[in-house]
């Protein structure tokens, strides 16, 4: 697969989210994914991820990643960006449902996927947890 594969696999992820079509989303992914986020820590196959991507929606209904710069290196992709939305729906964490506080988020963000024979088999994520846990109002500086 080509540089340019593995970043149009990669481009196309952003624009499924982006419409809210979680099931053409997570079709783009290896059923052995291994995703890393700071919240979540590594977990590994694809219900995670979807549901990942389903607490995400469900919480910030109109949430979208701004791509703001994609870099490939062989079957790696690295995005930098912004995810915005607005939070009116419930937000499941580890300790329990966050009720909507209807806060905008405007959360940088870094994206690494490495993607093979078409299917992206890991994304790690990174993003300021602290500066989400601000713009929700959860927390203050």
């Amino acid at each position: 697969m080509s540089d340019q594969d593995s970043l149009q696999v990669v481009s196309r992820f952003y624009q499924l989210f982006d419409s809210g079509d979680i099931d053409a989303a997570v079709s783009l992914f290896s059923e052995e994914l291994e995703t890393t986020d700071p919240g979540m820590g590594t977990v590994y196959g694809l219900a995670p991820f979807r549901e990942y991507l389903e607490t995400l929606s469900r919480a910030m209904p109109d949430a979208r990643a701004v791509v703001e710069q994609a870099y490939e290196a062989g079957d790696t992709v690295i995005v930098e960006g912004r995810f915005v939305g607005t939070h009116t729906g419930p937000l499941a964490t580890p300790d329990g449902e966050v009720a909507p506080t209807g806060a905008s988020v405007d959360l940088r963000f870094a994206d690494v996927s490495r993607v093979e024979g078409a299917r992206i088999v890991s994304y790690h994520t990174y993003y300021d947890q602290l500066g989400l846990l601000t713009q929700l109002g959860l927390t203050s500086p």
